[in-house]
């Protein structure tokens, strides 16, 4: 099976060290943010179609995966996957409408 490639926005890539570098000191535990860091990242390397995972409800031109209470943002742009964003799903709703 082809994988398509798959591209982390800037705003992506700086979602996920913010969640890293809250589960390190916040948390504070190490492992616990190496973990979550790979759980997020693996589900993006999952991704082999555009259609694979489902609308999201709240902004349906994009679809969703869902990670711990972690939702990756992605679309497909150019046959190549774009992760947008990573809303943690804990927060208003709402929020999410600033992509």
């Amino acid at each position: 099976m082809a994988y398509l490639e798959v591209i982390w926005t800037i705003t992506a890539k700086s979602q996920l060290n913010s969640i890293y570098n809250f589960y390190k000191t916040e948390k504070k535990t190490l492992q616990g943010a190496i973990n979550v860091r790979h759980d997020i990242l693996e589900a993006g390397r999952k991704i082999t179609f555009k259609d694979q995972y489902q609308k999201d409800e709240i902004q349906p031109e994009y679809r969703r995966i869902i990670v711990r209470h972690y939702k990756l943002l992605y679309k497909e742009i150019g046959g190549k996957i774009v992760i947008l964003r990573i809303f943690n799903t804990l927060q208003d709703p709402n929020k999410q409408d600033d992509l």
